[in-house]
């Protein structure tokens, strides 16, 4: 087998044992991933861009767990015995996920089969990595600077108020999943007071609507004011803190 096929072969395989992996499979199919990583990176089955761009679209389906994929990556690389091109690798996918998801805001995200050029799976896709993404923030995964810059902004810049329409459902749903998962965290520094108030005042626009937003209740998003980490939790779909991070 050619070295070209070979590397192939091995990102196929990451990718089918990302897909498996989940709280119950971790502790059996991590490993297989740490090994397969290594061996294709170090031997040079394969390359980092080229590993980052066969694996990425995990964040784009719904067969893995993110939060499992987030907790491996962590692992993965700050481990002491971790290869310089492995942690490379680390690093490049989860930006490469980042600016995909970044870039995909632009498309027309509808839940009726427009399938977009850079969102795979259209907006279903869409809401899959706005949730991959929640994960690697809540990790630690991504630079600071980058989230604050590049997540909410590309997001909110095409919502109109057209509350009608699926790709604002879509968006209002992105959301939502960011802030269920990383929702602290992003309060807490890395986004801009007016970040966050422009996008609970599009969950609100959603919640008023008939049916809302699937699986999203006015009590559910609760994350700590950024202004008053040691107080209680309390719920930004309110305006209950005072300093208009709510």
């Amino acid at each position: 087998m050619s070295y070209q096929n070979r590397g192939i072969s091995v990102s196929e395989r990451i990718f089918w044992l990302f897909s498996c992996l989940n709280t119950q499979t971790y502790d059996e199919v991590a490993p297989k991933i740490e090994y397969w990583s290594e061996l294709a990176l170090t031997q040079g089955f394969t390359t980092v861009d080229k590993l980052v761009e066969d694996v990425s679209g995990l964040a784009w389906t719904t067969s893995r767990c993110p939060a499992s994929s987030a907790r491996f990556l962590k692992e993965f690389r700050d481990s002491s015995r971790r290869s310089t091109q492995a942690k490379s690798f680390v690093d490049e996918f989860c930006i490469r996920v980042f600016l995909w998801f970044a870039a995909a805001s632009a498309e027309d995200l509808g839940m009726n089969g427009h399938s977009g050029r850079v969102a795979s799976g259209g907006g279903y896709g869409f809401i899959e990595a706005a949730s991959f993404i929640g994960y690697l923030i809540r990790g630690g995964l991504l630079n600071h600077e980058i989230v604050r810059l590049h997540l909410i902004k590309p997001l909110t810049a095409h919502c109109y108020p057209r509350p009608e329409t699926s790709a604002e459902t879509v968006r209002a749903n992105a959301i939502c999943q960011l802030f269920a998962v990383a929702g602290s965290t992003l309060v807490q520094g890395h986004l801009e007071a007016d970040d966050v108030r422009v996008c609970f005042e599009i969950l609100r626009t959603q919640l008023s609507k008939p049916g809302g937003i699937k699986g999203l209740s006015a009590t559910k998003l609760e994350v700590q004011c950024g202004t008053h980490p040691k107080t209680s939790h309390r719920n930004l779909l309110t305006p209950s803190c005072g300093s208009g991070t709510s």
